[in-house]
Order: structure tokens, then sequence, then C-alpha cells
């Protein structure tokens, strides 16, 4: 008796990206699996996104398009939980506007998930320029037999394994792991993916196959956001989501507490000073929650020494031992854009993923 074939919900949040947004779509459209809704969500578009999409409703009526209410808080995370509220499907994919899927993706990956009890299963994304093919570089890669530990120290690391686009979800363990956080203007996959690694998971990991493409032209002229407050609330934020975790499983914890000291020194400290915050982390200090495993001391005593260390005398000639400590504690390892798509193997090998 042949597996039935789950109802898959594509979901996109869209903002002015009428120029791409066909791309993308077309790609869904030519899919070689059939049971397939494709859930648009406009988060206030200003320009002609909304006939792009009547156009394509017009194509097949599997292509929906909504706007986000306005009583819901704007941005990508409140359109992308909207757009599950609206879905039917047992599975989920999550694209972005301006990034493409191969037409074979929900093919093979439902091949699987028809098949298999999993709570989410993952696939490699490679990049691209302006077209497929323009660029070689994979956005991450993730070795056979990781486990979810591995994974967690990778995502405290800022060596994030996997892109939005490379998870398929079930339905409910979305909804178990509470979905995307709203409140973030950044760092909202991070949060969200090294979030679902404390819910005791079920995990399978395609390590070859690129099925998706990240679109890298779109998002290399955003510099001057990384060095603004906002972001680096949203980086405190999503830390702190952690944090929680991580205060109430202490076993976790301790497989961690390396990884996770190394990620508050390096972002909330180091992060902060390179981008002309100076009193940002001196802020953190007084507020009453407290990261976990870290003391109030240590903190700043690393605040200090990494203020000294932007003198170049103190840091080559006075602190030169102390230096070499010091980046240490904040070297962090990341592959990130440093793969090659051509480094994986066109057979798909794909395995359960174990705590430890």
């Amino acid at each position: 008796m042949m597996a039935e074939k789950k109802l898959v919900s594509i979901i996109i949040p869209t903002y002015n990206r009428a120029h791409l947004i066909n791309e993308t779509l077309d790609s869904v459209l030519s899919q070689t699996y059939q049971n397939w809704e494709c859930i648009v969500v406009d988060d206030g578009s200003t320009d002609n996104t909304s006939n792009v999409m009547q156009t394509y409703i017009s194509i097949d009526s599997r292509f929906k398009y909504h706007h986000r209410p306005i009583d819901r808080l704007s941005g990508g995370n409140a359109a992308r939980n909207y757009g599950f509220e609206l879905s039917k499907g047992e599975c989920l994919i999550f694209l972005d506007s301006d990034d493409i899927i191969i037409n074979t993706i929900l093919e093979h990956r439902m091949k699987y998930c028809n098949t298999h009890d999993l709570d989410i299963l993952i696939n490699p994304t490679g990049t691209f320029n302006n077209v497929i093919g323009d660029s070689d570089l994979l956005w991450n890669k993730v070795e056979e037999n990781s486990s979810v530990i591995d994974f967690v120290k990778r995502f405290f690391h800022m060596d994030m394994p996997w892109h939005t686009n490379g998870p398929t979800w079930s339905r409910s363990f979305f909804k178990k792991v509470g979905g995307w956080n709203e409140t973030l203007g950044a760092w909202q996959d991070w949060e969200l993916h090294c979030r679902l690694l404390f819910y005791n998971p079920n995990i399978f990991i395609n390590v070859n196959g690129v099925d998706n493409y990240f679109r890298v032209s779109e998002h290399s002229s955003i510099g001057k956001a990384y060095k603004s407050k906002a972001y680096l609330l949203s980086i405190l934020n999503a830390i702190l989501s952690i944090n929680t975790l991580l205060e109430q499983d202490k076993k976790k914890y301790f497989s961690v507490r390396k990884s996770y000291s190394k990620l508050i020194f390096k972002m909330l400290i180091n992060f902060p000073l390179e981008n002309g915050h100076l009193w940002f982390p001196l802020k953190l200090l007084f507020k009453g929650t407290f990261f976990k495993g870290v003391s109030r001391i240590s903190f700043f005593k690393f605040y200090v020494t990494d203020l000294l260390m932007k003198s170049y005398k103190i840091k080559k000639i006075v602190l030169k031992k102390t230096y070499v400590k010091h980046q240490l504690k904040m070297n962090l390892n990341s592959n990130y854009l440093k793969y090659k798509q051509s480094s994986l193997d066109s057979e798909n090998i794909i395995y359960n993923v174990n705590w430890h």
C-alpha cells in the first residue's frame, strides 16, 4: 500500500519583492510533487506585488495571497506565523521571496516525510547571486552523524548549519516549538532553529543534495543595520530566549556551557564595542536576569580587557599574553559561506540525529 501523499504548505513572507518574487513562484509552480499550497503573506508592500500575485493566482489556485493584519506586528516573523495559521498542510516549508527551489524539492523531501514519523527534515542550501550556477558556495555544511549537541554548539559559535529554506517541518512540531518570535527584528532564524533543538526533536538530516538556493546579492548591502542599537537588542533578546531554555535544563546546559560563554563574550561585549556601543555591555550588568553560567564579575573583566585591547600599544606590547588568551575566548570558528556546493555528493544521505 502506497503512503499517503501529505499536503505541503509553502509559506512565503514578502515585502517589495515584485521584481524578484516571480522567480520564486515559478520554482514553486514547476514542482513534480503536486500536493502543495503556496501561501504568500504581504508585509505591507508598496510596489506592484499585488498585481504579480493576481497573475499567479489566475494561473494556479494553489497560490494564496494575504496581507498581514494591521493588528499584527510588522515584519517577516509575524507574516510567517500568520501564513502558518492560514495553512492546511501537514508539512511546512518556509521560503523567502527572493530565493529559489529546484523542481524536485517536494518530491524528494516528501518521499521521506510521507514514510517517516519525523519532526523536521533538513536539507543543505546553495547560494546564488542572480542566476543559479553563478556561485558555488554552500550556506553551510553538515557532517554525517552530527548530534543535536553539535548543532547547538554550532549555533552558539555563529556557525548556522542550515538556512530557513532547508527545514521541512511537521505541523505539530512547529506548533509545539511556538513558531517565529515576532518581537525580533533580526536573529529570528538563529533563535527559532536554536530553540527547536531544546524540544527533543526527531530530526533527520540530508547531508547531500542541495535543493534550494539563497540569493546572496539581496543581503550584501545591509551592513549599516548591524551597527544599530536595534540590531543589538535583537541579539540580546534572541540570546535571552535561549538562556531561558538553558536555565530549565541543566543537563543540556552542561554540555554546551563553554560554547555559550563564548557567544556571550563575543556578541554582547566584543560586537557592541566593535560597532561603537561602548555602554551597551555595561548596562547589561544591571539587569535582573543574567546569563546562565556567566558571572557579572567575569563579564565585567572581559569588558574591561576588550576595551583596553582597542589600544594598539596595550594589545601588542603591555598585555600581549593577555591578548592571546582574550582572543581564544572569542574564537567561534564559523564555516558559514566557506564550503563549496561541489564538495557534496549528488546522492542523498539521510540520517537520524541523536542528542549526543
